[in-house]
């Protein structure tokens, strides 16, 4: 697996997982992550940021609703 596949699993993960209230959160998480340079335009681009900021938000309101 490639480091941009790698790191775009891993936002996805990170966002799906209900921790986080956005991208940019997410981004700085990953920023730690071998390979984030690579994948730091990715992470950026608008149609990525909206599907995070979306994934977030339907984890998180899945997680406030189990509680």
């Amino acid at each position: 697996m490639t480091n941009l596949k790698r790191i775009q699993a891993r936002a996805r993960e990170l966002a799906r997982s209900g921790k986080f209230h956005g991208w940019r959160p997410v981004a700085f998480e990953l920023r730690f992550d071998n390979g984030y340079e690579e994948a730091r335009e990715w992470l950026h681009s608008a149609a990525v940021r909206d599907e995070l900021d979306r994934l977030c938000h339907i984890a998180r309101a899945s997680k406030d609703q189990a509680a």
